[in-house]
């Protein structure tokens, strides 16, 4: 079975816009034991028929996405007819659906934009979109499937899970392999596979992947014996003990939520050089509000202060990137919080700001649990300023899952 992916869009092309819709396909297509074969992005353009009409020709299943909302750079389905040789066809429930979405939001479309989201190639098996106007659509023919997606990514993955993964069950058999994805925080990937591939290897894992992203790698493991699952799981905890903090292909911050619901715990967090970043991943996760309380962005001084009642002192004596204002945000997010566990962070993102003795990339971040006294962390992190953001939320985040379920925390 061959699967090809098209992602459409000249925004992508040009630098504008990432490209979501691989990594999420890929990683969708890999738990129903499937694989990309070929991945190509295309302008919106003429050429978009083409690539369309020689992927259709030679793979199982083709998905296609963007290029379905109104405007005139929006070419998908005119393209996917005229690559299939199939008539466009009005299909009058999509365009009662288009207008009643326009109409919701208080929008009076014109009528050329309802009726352009309203054709489809003959025959297609309309999927519906909760979330914008732009329909996808499945088309069939000889034993060969074109999938239309739209090009948000908020409407394209909820659009994935429920409407193309029953549809892709109900027609493509499973080919019986097991697949896990764990993930392992502050080990970088060559060490992984110097502690592990070759244990994997004779306990059956037939194909071994690794994935690095700041502050963590994913590892994806195929093997054909479910039994051996246990077996797999024992070597993994016994490599990275407390490192390994997921066998179930969960992000860090929903093991954090999940975790922190399970003991009814609450969470507060005090932000500086991460800029809210911490608070946005935890809120990311649906239920963090039975868990999250407060978030306080105190970028500066007088907001480290007035909110969360820092000693003005320290500012001249040890700076607002030290040890004891870490410990001093922990502690008023702690009390005025009223929460179980707090998070603080200050450092120095750059690329301006740092000195001899306080070099860009220093963070210093605090933990608070009610009950046992405030713990601090020195780290340095010299990178660009996003990705400096992201490791001190990666470590801040481990912290609180470390405090929450009482693992070993790191030395200080």
């Amino acid at each position: 079975m061959r699967i090809e992916l098209i992602n459409t869009g000249t925004e992508i092309l040009l630098g504008y816009k990432p490209n979501t819709h691989l990594e999420f396909l890929a990683n969708q297509l890999f738990f129903l034991d499937r694989k990309i074969a070929l991945q190509q992005t295309v302008g919106d353009e003429e050429e978009l028929k083409e690539v369309i009409k020689t992927s259709f020709a030679r793979s199982t299943v083709t998905i296609v996405t963007g290029g379905l909302g109104p405007t005139s750079d929006d070419l998908t389905r005119e393209a996917a007819a005229a690559a299939l040789n199939l008539p466009l066809v009005f299909y009058p429930e999509v365009s009662k659906k288009v207008q009643s979405l326009y109409e919701a939001q208080g929008i009076q479309a014109p009528e050329w934009a309802v009726q352009k989201q309203s054709f489809f190639p003959e025959n297609s098996l309309i999927l519906e979109n909760p979330y914008g106007t732009a329909c996808g659509a499945i088309i069939e023919k000889e034993g060969h499937y074109l999938i239309l997606l739209p090009g948000p990514p908020r409407e394209l993955e909820p659009m994935w899970k429920k409407s193309v993964i029953p549809w892709w069950k109900a027609h493509f058999h499973s080919e019986k392999t097991t697949r896990l994805v764990c993930r392992i925080i502050g080990v970088p990937e060559s060490v992984i596979q110097e502690k592990i591939e070759s244990k994997l290897k004779l306990a059956g894992i037939e194909e071994i992947g690794y994935c690095e992203s700041p502050g963590e790698v994913s590892l994806r493991l195929l093997f054909k014996d479910p039994d051996a699952i246990e077996k797999i799981a024992q070597l993994l905890i016994e490599a990275f003990g407390d490192d390994l903090y997921t066998l179930e292909d969960q992000t860090l911050e929903e093991v954090v939520i999940k975790s922190a619901a399970a003991r009814n715990l609450k969470i507060a967090t005090a932000e500086s050089c991460t800029g809210g970043l911490i608070s946005n991943r935890l809120t990311d996760v649906p239920g963090s509000s039975a868990v999250f309380t407060y978030g306080w962005v105190t970028y500066s001084n007088e907001a480290k202060i007035s909110q969360l009642k820092v000693n003005s002192h320290l500012f001249s004596s040890v700076g607002a990137v030290s040890r004891e204002v870490a410990e001093a945000m922990a502690l008023g997010a702690l009390e005025a919080s009223g929460a179980d566990i707090s998070l603080a962070v200050t450092g120095i993102a750059g690329p301006q700001g740092g000195t001899p003795e306080k070099p860009v990339g220093l963070v210093w971040l605090a933990i608070g649990r009610k009950g046992k006294p405030i713990k601090s962390y020195e780290r340095f992190f010299p990178s660009d300023r996003l990705t400096f953001k992201r490791l001190v939320s990666q470590f801040g985040i481990d912290l609180l899952r470390r405090s929450i379920l009482d693992k070993n925390l790191p030395k200080c």
